[in-house]
This record gives C-alpha cells, sequence and structure tokens, in this order.
C-alpha cells in the first residue's frame, strides 16, 4: 500500500507498500519444511554419511509432526517387509507413508515416478544387488534419495563401497531392532532436512544479493517496484507476489506484479477494500503487523474480505507492511 504523507491530507499516512505473496489453489509445494513455505501476501504494506553399527543411540531424535515422508523399503523377503514397515510405524515418524517392492527395477520405477524421503535397500535382490541399485539409481536420478543399505551379513567392504556409491548408513539384518532402525532412520531424515533447509537458505541468499544489486543499478520507482516483486516471488517460491499501493482513503492499486503464467493477472487493478478502512486494521499494518494465512476459508477474515481474495484466486496469503516515513530532517524544514 502507497500512501502519500503531506501536509495537505486530513491524516498523515506514511508512504508504505504492501509486500503481498500468494498460494493458488492445487499449487502447493510439500517439499518446503519451513513453516511458511508458500504464501501470498494478503496486502499489506509494500507489496514491493556414516555407519551406524557401532553406533548406540543416544537419546530421541525428534521429527516434526508437519512433515510428510515416503519410505521406500526394496527387500524380496516379504518377512522382512513387513518387520520393517511394523518398525517404521512403530518409531512414530511424523505423518509417514510405508510402500515396499520386491526386485531393484521395481524399486527404481517407483523413484522415478515418485521420489521417496528415504529408501531402505536390501543388499541381495532377485535381479540387481545393492550397489548396482545404487548406481543405477545416481544415472537416471537427478537428486538421489538417502539410501540405508540392508545385508544379511556383515562385510566391511560391501559397506564401503555402499558409502562411497552413496547410501548414508549400512545395516546388518541379524542385528535390526526397532530402536536401532528408529535412530538411523530419524537421523537421516534429519539430516535430509538440514541438507534441504541449508540449500534454500544458500539459494535466498543470493537471489537476495541479485536483488539488491539490480535496484542499486535503477533510479526509477517502477522498476524497483518490478525487481522487488519478481525477487521476493521467487525467495518465496510463491504463485503471485504484488506491491499494492494505498491512497489516503485506504483504496488502492496493483502497482508491481511477478505472477505464474497459469493465474490471472491483476497488475494495475484498483481495489476498494472496504475490510481496510477499519482504523484499528490501518494502524495495525502501520505498526508492522504480519499475517500468515495457510487457508484463506479456514481463518479469522471476515466473509467480505475473502471474496475480494477468491476474486484474485488466493488460497493462502502473507501480509508483510514496509512503511517508508518522511526523514526527521525534512519534517524540520
Amino acid at each position: 500500500m502507497l500512501s502519500d504523507e503531506n501536509e495537505s491530507s486530513q491524516e498523515r499516512f506514511p508512504l508504505a507498500f504492501p509486500a503481498s505473496s500468494y498460494i493458488h489453489g492445487g499449487q502447493e509445494n510439500p517439499s518446503y519444511p519451513s513453516e511458511f513455505d508458500r504464501g501470498e501476501f494478503d496486502r499489506v504494506v509494500l507489496e514491493d554419511r556414516s555407519c551406524s553399527n557401532n553406533a548406540k543411540p543416544v537419546g530421541p531424535m525428534q521429527i516434526p509432526d508437519t512433515h510428510q515422508y515416503t519410505i521406500l523399503i526394496v527387500d524380496d523377503s516379504e518377512t522382512d517387509r513387513f518387520t520393517y514397515e511394523r518398525y517404521i510405524n512403530q518409531a512414530k515418524l511424523g505423518q509417514c507413508t510405508v510402500k515396499s517392492c520386491e526386485t531393484g527395477e521395481e524399486g527404481l520405477a517407483h523413484c522415478h515416478e515418485q521420489l521417496p524421503d528415504l529408501v531402505l535397500l536390501d543388499y541381495m535382490l532377485p535381479d540387481l544387488d545393492g550397489l548396482e541399485f545404487l548406481e543405477m539409481l545416481q544415472e537416471c536420478m537427478a537428486a538421489m534419495p538417502p539410501v540405508i543399505m540392508l545385508t544379511g551379513e556383515g562385510n566391511e567392504a560391501i559397506a564401503v563401497k555402499a558409502m562411497k556409491t552413496g547410501a548414508l548408513d549400512y545395516i546388518v539384518k541379524g542385528e535390526i531392532t526397532s530402536e536401532r532402525l528408529s535412530f538411523a532412520i530419524r537421523r537421516v531424515l534429519n539430516q535430509r532436512i538440514f541438507e534441504q533447509l541449508l540449500n534454500r537458505q544458500q539459494r535466498q541468499q543470493r537471489l537476495m544479493a541479485e536483488i539488491a544489486l539490480r535496484i542499486s543499478r535503477t533510479s526509477e520507482i517502477k522498476d524497483i517496484l518490478e525487481t522487488a516483486a519478481e525477487g521476493m516471488r521467487q525467495i518465496l517460491d510463491c504463485d503471485r507476489t504484488i506491491i499494492y499501493r494505498f491512497s489516503p482513503d485506504m483504496s488502492g492499486t496493483i502497482v508491481a506484479e511477478s505472477v505464474l503464467p497459469e493465474w490471472t493477472a491483476s497488475f494495475g487493478v484498483t481495489i476498494e477494500d472496504t475490510c481496510l478502512s477499519s482504523g484499528d486494521v490501518t494502524q495495525s499494518y502501520l505498526e508492522g503487523h504480519k499475517t500468515v494465512i495457510s487457508d484463506i476459508h479456514d481463518s479469522h477474515l471476515s466473509p467480505c474480505h475473502i471474496q475480494m481474495l477468491d476474486r484474485f484466486q488466493i488460497k493462502a496469503n502473507l501480509v508483510v507492511p514496509i512503511v517508508l516515513r518522511e526523514p526527521e530532517t525534512q519534517k524540520k524544514k
């Protein structure tokens, strides 16, 4: 929201932009571990490896309940598959789905169709051994899922080869217990989450640096706002980011937008939203209040506000006010 701060206004509104990013129906991304994985700005003020055979559990490792995991068991023994699935269910690994298959080819096909969060891989399969499976998985997958190798007997040479080929752990079947398997799975999944968070943070830092550089090369407010909208949509990985400029009467115009091609563009649209005309709402935004809503139809929003958001195909919503105030030196003049 952009509203001008000048002496002629009966009320003094700070220059402000609401930065809004949105997620639309059917475009959810479950891979994000953050609690605000994808959002849409409501309208605020600048829409501007290690082998665990010798490891002993030292305590419970917590897997966030909000995470959804898929674990693929590749083992030709029905008894072993049943046992591992029972151990996994006993471990209470958040929202976990277990899939299973008997051969290496079936396992590779499953990974290609739907990438699991973890693979429990038997070394001796009817058609492939575990090392061949890992090599083929690396060849056909851009991002290889974490793999725990399971074998009928201990073999240090195989363990070393498995780790070098991409397995994150190696467990002898005769030594598997519910506690041991649970510990190994939790450790690998936590490592996976950490790597995803680290990669996302590094990507965000690169994008922020690129945005700052592009903004520093222009003095045109239009270009700055367009760069901010496009950059924030990439950082948040959302469907739409808008910059909405408020007028003193709390109507406003979308002055910058970055939106995916499958959604209707809203750049230049003027909105008269009576839901924001309330003094309490306005003041909360000016004080830096932020709003995060995962589902607008299951929220505290008023019916008129939801109706307005529905017009723009919005399902989830993040609103962050950025208020630009007049420098003290100018006020004194």
